[in-house]
């Protein structure tokens, strides 16, 4: 068989076989081996291979019989140094390597002895993975056997201490390569959930540490193997990375109408891939943890120790999991709540029962929940693991439409879905910049949802699916038109910015046009045309950029005469509870606490607390709520007649109050101490140091706000003293509070204070300006 005519045997056979029936690939493949096998085979008897004591093998993809046309041959001439010596070892692998290279095929060689091998591969990872894939061509084959038969026995003996190298191998390879179902050029070998993941899957399962659903994994690598055929087919090259100048003809000969669809299917492909490998090294890394913490119970009663949280949410051995028979209707968002702010995965049967849930519109305390949720730091794998399942397409109207659906623009690196997910990550870090940072997740999160198949003007299109979407998601009207307005026009900004003269009256004109002449509307549309911008990549945003966008945000805001205004509360008092505590203050002369009916529409419990007016009365409420471990969601505060009636919102279920007594003698306690410094110390764990410069506390005054009152928003990173730190820096500086608006939104704290001096007036300048300087020490403490 003459070398030179390989390569084009191997091109030819592909082609013979064809792509039209998708369940040939397999079968298809492993013609290809044979046709390589038999070739080599040749090769070994011309060569004068002996039959005992040397033997040719295969590993990587011929080792495993899933050949490409053009893919590399990865081969171990292996020896045993008592039957052949070193000089015919050089000869048989002279007479190997040379016909080879000769015929245009890239190779990998090694010549090792048995204990070579298994030497190498307790050294070396990659090798050792490569190993487990040990398969006799030519030659020796008890040699081969054996050889393989050691390296599996040490793989599954050294596994224990190599699960975490594994992991770092699939996380550092995402961070060389990126993912590959939201890579707008795949790798489908080397990206995130390409076929290099599955050979450690696989390897993970022949540690005996953690198995696979292998109909899903097989299903996955037929279809990248697929592609990766017929990219090298098109190509003639061992290349497997899928550059659009390659993708409609790859496309075509898999039998997909468009590349759009064909990435769909492989972006499917290499999520399932990414689940299942996150899946496996879970279920490893679970199976070696030590008893101890994670854990409770000795001997045979030893079982993983479970923790209840608020709504019906569970975690347990690492994972979170829901209680099937709560009621609660926060329950299912409340633990993804958890996953995207703790980083714990959801566990399968939590995400399968959420893929089976019925859908229905979220209620309003559904959405402030999902809020929460779109501010953690961990939402990208949250949404992945979510996504794989259809969750996330089934609870937002719209996004099957969008998922996996590649970009063709070379400013964008991912596909359109993962795009909106990275937008949201970025406005993350500009939620101290608006009044309405939940606006600001939500239209991140809905922003393309025009980038359907048909589209003409996704931004025009997607205003009314944004908006429907948005109702859906538990926004009342006004909201939802706000939504729609700036995904409408989250492209208008950069594009007056950076194509119109900034000096032309027309070009402001239209700025304000576009966000109603609504201060609030333009600081949300300015940090989300940032957002977008840095989401989509390096090329859509530059500091010349950045600098014309500010320009012409500042001329707009100028004209608008104003600064943010104080976000809306989001919860309402009750006033009839306000009255009652109100008119018991009055006729007790004290402290007096009340718990308003729980309202199913609140996903927290409202507490009223009212005492007789003074300087730091505000504070001490603070303190105690602290101390007593509520976490405060929001508060309205308000004064009048001598008496404050501060109603706050905690998250904690009624049933996990203090009684009303008990929160009242902490309060009456907390209020006859406040004048010494050493009681108003908070016995609290020191806050976490900022980990950015995002994470900064932002102060801003409100000139226009109010005429009666000096008008503060403190916008910074939440945490359980937060406020009490703020509320007692009020009350040194001997300033009145006569109204205070707390939200809360994930790691964000937005309070907007109301302060007056002692007589009930508006702060003087030097007073403004020291307070300003005190919140923000305070909110960094």
């Amino acid at each position: 068989m003459p070398s030179d005519s390989l390569a084009a045997r191997r091109i030819t056979q592909v082609l013979h076989e064809g792509f039209a029936d998708h369940t040939v690939g397999p079968s298809r493949r492993r013609t290809q081996s044979d046709l390589v096998d038999d070739w080599l085979r040749a090769l070994w008897e011309r060569a004068g291979g002996p039959v005992q004591g040397a033997a040719l093998a295969a590993i990587g993809s011929l080792g495993r019989r899933s050949l490409g046309p053009a893919s590399d041959l990865d081969l171990v001439l292996l020896l045993d140094p008592a039957q052949v010596d070193a000089e015919r070892a050089e000869q048989l692998a002279t007479a190997l390597w040379y016909p080879i290279w000769d015929s245009g095929t890239s190779l990998d060689h090694a010549v090792r002895s048995p204990a070579e091998c298994v030497d190498v591969a307790r050294t070396d990872l990659r090798a050792a993975i490569s190993l487990l894939d040990l398969r006799l061509i030519a030659g020796d084959p008890q040699l081969v056997q054996d050889t393989a038969a050691r390296v599996r026995t040490q793989w599954r003996r050294e596994a224990r201490r190599r699960v975490g190298e594994l992991a770092g191998l699939a996380t550092d390879r995402e961070r060389r390569y990126g993912s590959l179902a939201h890579s707008s050029e795949p790798n489908v070998k080397s990206d995130r959930g390409g076929l290099r993941d599955i050979t450690v899957i696989r390897a993970l399962a022949e540690s005996w540490l953690a198995d696979h659903d292998h109909a899903v994994v097989d299903a996955a690598a037929t279809v990248l193997r697929d592609a990766r055929d017929a990219l090298q087919a098109v190509t003639g090259t061992s290349g497997t990375r899928l550059r659009r100048a390659d993708q409609d003809a790859v496309a075509a000969l898999t039998g997909h109408a468009t590349a759009d669809d064909h990435h769909r299917v492989l972006a499917d492909a290499a999520r399932a891939v990414t689940w299942e490998l996150h899946r496996a090294v879970r279920a490893a890394e679970a199976g070696l943890a030590p008893g101890g913490a994670a854990t409770r119970g000795a001997g045979t009663a030893r079982r993983p120790a479970l923790q209840r949280l608020a709504h019906g949410v569970l975690v347990q051995a690492g994972e979170i999991s829901v209680d099937p028979d709560s009621p609660d209707p926060l329950r299912d968002i409340a633990a993804v709540r958890h996953a995207t702010t703790t980083g714990l995965p959801l566990s399968a049967a939590t995400l399968a029962r959420m893929a089976q849930a019925p859908v229905g519109p979220l209620r309003s305390a559904q959405r402030d929940v999902l809020v929460d949720a779109l501010a953690g730091e961990h939402l990208a794998d949250t949404y992945e693991a979510l996504d794989v399942k259809g969750i996330v397409a089934r609870r937002v109207p719209g996004w099957e439409q969008i998922r996996n659906r590649p970009q063709r623009s070379a400013v964008h690196r991912f596909t359109v879905d993962r795009h909106q997910i990275e937008t949201v990550l970025e406005a993350q870090r500009l939620l101290a910049r608006v009044s309405r940072p939940d606006l600001l997740l939500l239209a991140s999160l809905l922003h393309d949802l025009g980038k359907h198949a048909d589209a003409r003007d996704h931004a025009a299109d997607g205003a009314p699916l944004a908006e429907a979407a948005a109702v859906h998601l538990g926004c009342d009207a006004d909201d939802a038109r706000t939504i729609a307005t700036l995904v409408r026009e989250h492209l208008t900004l950069v594009d007056l910015a950076t194509g119109r003269d900034l000096a032309d009256p027309a070009t402001l004109r239209a700025l304000l046009a576009a966000v109603d002449e609504d201060l609030g509307t333009l600081e949300l549309l300015r940090a989300l045309t940032e957002a977008d911008a840095i989401a989509a990549g390096p090329a859509a945003w530059s500091t010349w950029r950045a600098d014309l966008v500010d320009h012409l945000t500042s001329l707009a805001r100028t004209a608008l005469s104003g600064t943010a205004p104080a976000p809306r509360t989001r919860l309402a008092p009750q006033s009839s509870a306000q009255e009652a505590v109100r008119t018991a203050v009055r006729r007790s002369g004290g402290a007096q606490v009340l718990y308003p009916a729980h309202l199913d529409a609140e996903p927290i419990s409202q507490l009223c607390l009212g005492a007789p007016d003074g300087a730091g009365v505000f504070a001490a409420m603070a303190r105690v709520l602290v101390r007593l471990r509520l976490d405060v969601h929001s508060a309205v505060v308000t004064t009048g007649g001598g008496i404050a009636v501060n109603t706050w919102w905690v998250a904690a279920a009624p049933a996990d109050l203090p009684h009303p007594s008990v929160l009242r003698t902490a309060l009456e306690r907390e209020l006859a101490h406040r004048d010494r410094a050493d009681a108003r110390v908070l016995e609290l764990p020191p806050a976490v140091p900022p980990r950015t410069t995002e994470d900064t506390p932002v102060v801003t005054l409100l000139p226009v706000a109010s005429r009666e009152a000096t008008v503060v928003q403190v916008n910074a990173r939440n945490r359980p003293s937060l406020l009490a730190d703020v509320a007692e820096m009020i009350a040194q500086h001997e300033v009145q509070v006569r109204s205070a608006h707390v939200m809360t939104l994930g790691r964000r704290a937005v309070d907007v204070l109301y302060l007056t001096d002692p007589h009930g007036r508006a702060l003087d300048p030097p007073a403004t300006g020291r307070i300003m300087a005190a919140l923000m020490e305070a909110a960094e403490t």
